[in-house]
């Protein structure tokens, strides 16, 4: 008698070749959008239905456009980097730094002029070859930290 396995869930079925090569190469262009601080090839990355878990702004394509528009506002030299990937059937998690200079106000804390630096995971679940949906973890009390010049 040969033995059926139980059927995975969508979650935990392996992924592809595809599926990890369509999750980097979209990590690897969102990475340069917010580099490049160019919210043009956010329909390409994002899709119109985005769900945004965080809290901080809103859901929807149209919502991250005016996000990242603020946040490239508020600090103009922001650079990302992602430190670690890890590519899984349709999710991508990121570790990244983000750094920037503290040159405009930011949740009521006046400019500093000093660097900064955000650390974020961040998981994205990819349908049909764009971010359907975003959780992650921001240090903020770090950040707030830096911000206030506190040790």
């Amino acid at each position: 008698m040969a033995l059926v396995p139980d059927a995975l869930a969508a979650g935990e079925c392996p992924p592809t070749a595809a599926s990890a090569a369509t999750g980097a190469a979209l990590l690897d262009k969102y990475v340069a959008a917010v580099n490049a601080h160019d919210t043009s090839s956010f329909p390409e990355l994002f899709t119109e239905s985005y769900i945004q878990h965080s809290g901080r702004s809103p859901s929807g394509l149209a919502a991250q456009v005016e996000n990242f528009r603020g946040i490239f506002a508020a600090m103009p030299d922001i650079r990302m980097r992602v430190e670690d990937r890890i590519i899984a059937g349709d999710k991508v998690v990121a570790r990244n730094t983000l750094s920037a200079t503290h040159t405009r106000p930011i949740r009521g804390i006046p400019p500093t002029g000093k660097a900064l630096t955000i650390k974020t995971i961040d998981i994205w679940r990819v349908e049909n070859g764009k971010f359907a949906e975003h959780w992650d973890l921001t240090d903020t009390a770090e950040v707030l930290r830096q911000l206030r010049g506190e040790q």
